[in-house]
């Protein structure tokens, strides 16, 4: 029988993990992610150089497969900055349940490993670069209220976006995906966009 090909090994120790945090293993370490792909450990290492490596590319690895490229599509395609929003919090309806396993588990441990710490501070700086983007789009089209600046409304962009608000509500006050779209979406518009002229005052 011939040894599988690198990249499909790859994919077999992250298809593992994601089996594994999904499932709310304790233990994810590499040598029980190994065990359930079905490899030695050190086939994991000649993958991943450490624990944080493997749990950065979980992250964009369910970004990849689980059909994610779209909402992410959306965001940088979007006409306008307000579309941009929109589609930024379109994107956490369809991305979070598939990485919220992974983000919990990342954050269960990353205050005791500074490893995970690293991979989990990359991914905050991911979204908050992506956050920034849309503050610039909506400031050179003259649509940020009066008084506040791109990075404020990229902060608010990134917080009332995190996972964590999206867990409060979704998980925590079990609401509907329809509800967070219409609540957080108009609450991003009041903090952060100017009244268009004519338009009804709230």
């Amino acid at each position: 029988m011939s040894s599988p090909a690198p990249s499909d090994t790859r994919a077999r120790i992250l298809e593992a993990a994601v089996k594994l945090m999904s499932a709310h293993v304790a233990d994810a370490s590499l040598g029980r992610i190994a065990q359930e792909a079905g490899v030695s450990r050190q086939a994991v290492y000649l993958h991943f150089k450490d624990r944080a490596d493997l749990y950065l590319a979980l992250v964009r690895y369910v970004d990849e497969t689980r059909n994610l490229a779209p909402a992410i599509r959306a965001i940088e395609e979007a006409p306008d900055g307000e579309a941009a929003l929109a589609a930024a919090v379109e994107s956490q309806i369809k991305m979070n349940p598939a990485v919220y396993p992974i983000a919990s588990a990342m954050d269960a441990v990353r205050r005791q490993d500074p490893e995970i710490d690293r991979a989990w501070q990359d991914r905050l700086a991911d979204r908050r670069r992506g956050a920034r983007a849309i503050a610039g789009r909506l400031e050179a089209e003259g649509r940020l209220r009066a008084g506040l600046d791109v990075e404020t409304a990229a902060d608010l962009i990134w917080s009332m976006l995190s996972l964590r608000v999206w867990e409060d509500l979704v998980i925590g006050r079990r609401w509907s995906a329809r509800r967070y779209r219409e609540h957080i979406g108009e609450a991003l518009r009041r903090a952060l966009l100017k009244q268009r002229p004519g338009a009804a005052k709230p």
